[in-house]
């Protein structure tokens, strides 16, 4: 697909989010001083907006095509997304449990262990893998709520955008105020991650041509009520991050940024990020493994290890050049060997039963 036509704004913010998402790990849990848990305080909230753009670029083109054919749809998430979930989830098996494993197992056990743990989110080591498991979720309902978002006017989708903010406000804050809300909140559908896959299509249907002011100010707000909640009241912190409305203040500012002023087709740049793109998400899953083992343990044995700021973004883009590289590798042949076994097997039993 040429730059003409290849939106290279989603491009710039894939490839933004995964560096954001690379950089949320690299930041120490603990802090020293004053200046360092100001710096911490402040970026987090910055780079865990782009967990909910992951979201929001995903609904963003399931929801307004590509879902008629129901199960094609499924069978090519099953190649791009299941296939590599399992890969990349076996790649930090062997590692942790064969390769630096204490207890020997025979490779039937291992095949059970394995199994057991992609079904119950226990491989070794993934914390960042809880992605996958809400991913697959909504991939699932994906052609369905394609359907009724179709089927919505724009005033329809409005209200059903500020019934789901509500909601997820109420199941947010009200909690950790010592409020109750009791069971029926708890069992609303509409809420958590769904919102923001639901949110990127909705802010492009709906203010696609509007004005970035109003979502600059929401942008600025959110991130100024965060910085509030953790600076006045530190030990009470309810939401800040992830599911509050403040974060996804902030997620739609920078996602609405990017669709009215995100298309620079510098030839060059563009032409690194759609590559980049291209293999975002498989950076995303061996990112974890790369940082652990490698980029972390590498600017340790440098003079940056003394530096709070420089050994984060160090860190960050060491993670990112390797994690990139591995990707390219692993996608071009255990992935792509694993993509043509499983075809060959699918497409050879469609031909059985069609005979």
């Amino acid at each position: 697909m040429g730059l003409k036509k290849r939106e290279v704004k989603y491009d710039y913010l894939r490839t933004l989010a995964v560096f954001a998402i690379i950089m949320v790990h690299a930041v120490p849990g603990e802090t020293l001083n004053y200046k360092q848990w100001l710096f911490s305080a402040a970026l987090s909230p910055v780079l865990l907006s782009f967990v909910g753009i992951y979201f929001m670029l995903s609904g963003l083109f399931l929801l307004k095509s590509g879902t008629e054919d129901i199960p094609g749809f499924y069978w090519s998430r099953f190649q791009t997304i299941v296939l590599p979930f399992v890969c990349y989830s076996g790649i930090y098996y062997w590692y942790y449990a064969i390769y630096l494993g204490v207890v020997p197992l025979r490779w039937q056990e291992h095949l059970a262990v394995f199994g057991k743990g992609l079904l119950t989110g226990t491989i070794p080591m993934t914390p960042h893998m809880w992605f996958m498991y809400v991913i697959m979720a909504l991939y699932l309902c994906a052609p369905f709520l394609a359907r009724m978002m179709k089927a919505m006017s724009d005033r329809e989708l409005k209200l059903f955008l500020a019934l789901m903010v509500i909601v997820q406000g109420i199941c947010t804050y009200l909690p950790a105020l010592g409020l109750d809300i009791g069971e029926g909140f708890q069992y609303m559908l509409f809420k958590g991650w769904f919102i923001y896959f639901i949110l990127g299509y909705a802010l492009k249907r709906l203010y696609g041509s509007s004005s970035y002011l109003p979502f600059a100010v929401l942008g600025m707000a959110g991130f100024g009520i965060t910085m509030v909640q953790k600076c006045v009241t530190p030990s009470f912190t309810p939401g800040i991050h992830d599911l509050a409305p403040t974060m996804m203040a902030m997620a739609a500012a920078i996602f609405m940024f990017f669709e009215r002023f995100g298309d620079i087709k510098a030839p060059v740049l563009a032409k690194a990020v759609s590559f980049i793109s291209r293999y975002s998400y498989s950076i995303y899953l061996i990112h974890y493994l790369v940082l652990g083992q490698a980029a972390r343990g590498l600017v340790e044995k440098t003079f940056l290890r003394h530096y709070y700021v420089p050994k984060i973004f160090c860190e960050t883009i060491l993670t990112f050049l390797i994690s990139l590289a591995a990707a390219w590798i692993i996608d071009g042949t255990i992935g792509r060997l694993l993509k043509k076994a499983v075809g060959a097997v699918y497409y050879r039993r469609k031909m059985h039963k069609e005979r």
